[in-house]
């Protein structure tokens, strides 16, 4: 009996485990996002100062929970949204606007996929 009770104490850790992962997930990649949207109307409005501001902060939120993010998520889209962080920086270098905020958009997106693909759903339980 001691043993039932000790495989239902295990399973019951690792589910609060994974739920505690799964709402890590969604939580750390929301920020980021917003920060990427927000970004992208201020380079559309030309005003690269906050535009640039926003999206160093965004890829500092990214970069922050690399470790958490390698330990549970897929690595082939985070290496793509880590490459399409570097291509923005050179966007913002050059001041072109239309790049710029489209890679933008397109990061907020992936990160959101990402953030979303871990997110506490019903599936995620079963």
């Amino acid at each position: 009996m001691k043993r039932s009770w000790f495989g239902f104490l295990l399973l019951v850790v690792l589910l609060a485990l994974a739920l505690t992962v799964t709402w890590i997930m969604t939580e750390i990649h929301r920020p980021v996002a917003q920060d990427l949207r927000q970004a992208a109307e201020y380079a559309l409005a030309e005003d690269w100062a906050e535009a640039s501001a926003l999206a160093q902060r965004a890829q500092n939120g990214w970069e922050a929970w690399a470790h958490v993010r390698l330990c549970f998520a897929d690595h082939t889209p985070v290496e793509d949204i880590d490459a399409e962080f570097a291509a923005l920086d050179a966007y913002r270098a050059k001041k072109e606007t239309a790049d710029f905020a489209a890679a933008c958009l397109a990061l907020k997106e992936k990160v959101d996929a990402v953030g979303q693909a871990h997110g506490l759903t019903l599936w995620n339980l079963f």
